[in-house]
């Protein structure tokens, strides 16, 4: 099993994960490393794993934000790993840190926001609801309480 090391990736290092973030995000690098500056300057940061060979091979951008329905969250915006086997060990680092750093942060829920793509029926009589305002599903969250439960909502 190789060994992980999760750390804080710092704003002038966003690159090194770009290559991670590319498709997910379909940003291109200047907005990524723009984005990255933004978010640690209203507290939030980026957690990088890194391998034995010192590569980033997961990331997740992450705010504390407040949740109406959830109350004081973690958020992440932006999730990407790149597995070294068949198992998710660097996914399950990540979660692990990212679960620590809510719980040192006073936040209750972990906010896990995807791409909606695919995960959300097209017949379904609230989405075309929305959908007839103009709205599109862009994005689900997910959710994780830090008591154990896991809740999944839309968005």
């Amino acid at each position: 099993m190789p060994r992980l090391l999760v750390s804080n990736l710092e704003p002038d290092g966003m690159a090194e994960a770009y290559p991670l973030i590319r498709k997910q995000a379909r940003v291109g690098p200047e907005r990524w490393e723009e984005f990255g500056r933004q978010i640690a300057s209203r507290g939030g940061g980026v957690l990088a794993v890194r391998a034995e060979d010192e590569r980033v091979h997961g990331v997740a951008a992450y705010l504390p934000v407040a949740s109406l329905r959830h109350g004081r969250a973690l958020r992440v915006e932006a999730i990407a790993a790149f597995e070294l086997g068949h198992v998710s060990l660097v996914r399950n680092a990540l979660s692990s840190a990212l679960d620590e750093l809510a719980r040192d942060l006073g936040c209750e829920v972990v906010l896990v926001s995807l791409d909606a793509k695919g995960l959300s029926s097209p017949r379904s009589r609230r989405r075309r609801g929305w959908e007839a305002l103009g709205l599109s599903a862009e994005r689900i969250d997910f959710v994780r309480h830090l008591g154990g439960e896991l809740v999944q909502t839309r968005k």
